[in-house]
């Protein structure tokens, strides 16, 4: 849920700032046609994103066409190849009309998660 989400959030913000150490977020679009846009489709996604992610990975769909990947320990390099991975798990499960997009970020300079999933955004909306 989006509550656990910003829990996850929160928690790995406060690790990362007490022991300095590296996590990431991806952001994953996808986008089906209406008629393909079935639950069916929504769990092939989430499958094939859950099969690319660590276990210490926290997964969320925040919307129909949109999930969200909290990598704890993970530098932003690290996350651009799973984002590889990710999108082309998800265009393998889906059918060839699926648009699937993905972008990376990790807090930059003091910065928060927070800051970094709004900069992974801004990313996949460019």
């Amino acid at each position: 849920t989006r509550a656990e989400w910003e829990l996850a959030m929160c928690r790995e913000d406060a690790r990362v700032a007490r022991y300095g150490r590296a996590a990431s977020v991806l952001v994953i679009e996808v986008t089906l046609p209406a008629a393909a846009a079935d639950q069916r489709h929504r769990r092939r996604v989430a499958t094939a994103i859950r099969s690319q992610a660590r276990e210490t990975d926290r997964v969320a769909q925040v919307s129909p066409d949109r999930f969200l990947v909290l990598l704890p320990e993970t530098e932003e390099r690290e996350a651009t190849a799973l984002a590889d991975r990710v999108t082309a798990a998800c265009r393998d499960a889906l059918p060839a009309i699926a648009r699937v997009r993905a972008a990376t970020a990790s807090p930059a300079g003091g910065g928060s998660l927070a800051d970094a999933l709004r900069l992974a955004t801004a990313r996949l909306e460019t």
